[in-house]
């Protein structure tokens, strides 16, 4: 982990709950020349969608499950982890760019993740997630419920296989 993204997730931790502007977590993972070009490119090779649960009181659990599209090949996808500081439930659609990845097997790992969210009914934010491998997510996200966060996370993705879904069938609307 680099010391920029630990820094940002010392700093939400302390400060709990607080607007954090989104490219302040984004930041947090990528060089100062990059910061502000780290929205997910449609036009990425590698890429990712997938639909999580957030259910916290103070501490949480995150699960769900979704797509991996890596070299041109769908992998179905499992994610569960957990966070805290945050309150609330939410449904979220997940979609961005990997970039870091060398192989498959490198993505099925642990993910340390800066997320921040205020949803009532629906709202959308930004993660930033990076593996000890160096592989990083550059994600966007669409969330349905009534959920106020400003965590650090640490989230779980195994690769399952062969999607039996493509990867476009499953892009968030």
């Amino acid at each position: 982990m680099t010391r920029q993204f630990l820094a940002a997730t010392m700093m939400i931790t302390v400060t709990g709950f607080g607007i954090v502007p989104a490219k302040v977590a984004l930041a947090a993972s990528v060089p100062a020349e990059t910061a502000d070009t780290v929205a997910p490119s449609a036009d990425s090779a590698d890429q990712i969608v997938f639909r999580i649960t957030q259910a916290n009181l103070g501490p949480g659990y995150t699960w769900g499950n979704g797509v991996l599209h890596f070299k041109n090949t769908d992998y179905a996808i499992s994610v569960a982890g957990g966070g805290a500081p945050a309150i609330g439930y939410s449904n979220a659609c997940v979609q961005g760019s990997i970039t870091g990845l060398a192989n498959v097997e490198d993505f099925d790992s642990t993910f340390w993740a800066v997320n921040t969210e205020a949803s009532a009914g629906s709202g959308t934010g930004s993660m930033a997630l990076q593996n000890h491998r160096g592989t990083e997510l550059h994600l966007n996200v669409k969330s349905h419920g009534v959920r106020l966060s400003a965590a650090a996370e640490r989230l779980r993705f195994h690769v399952l296989g062969p999607a039996q879904k493509s990867f476009d069938s499953q892009r968030c609307s």
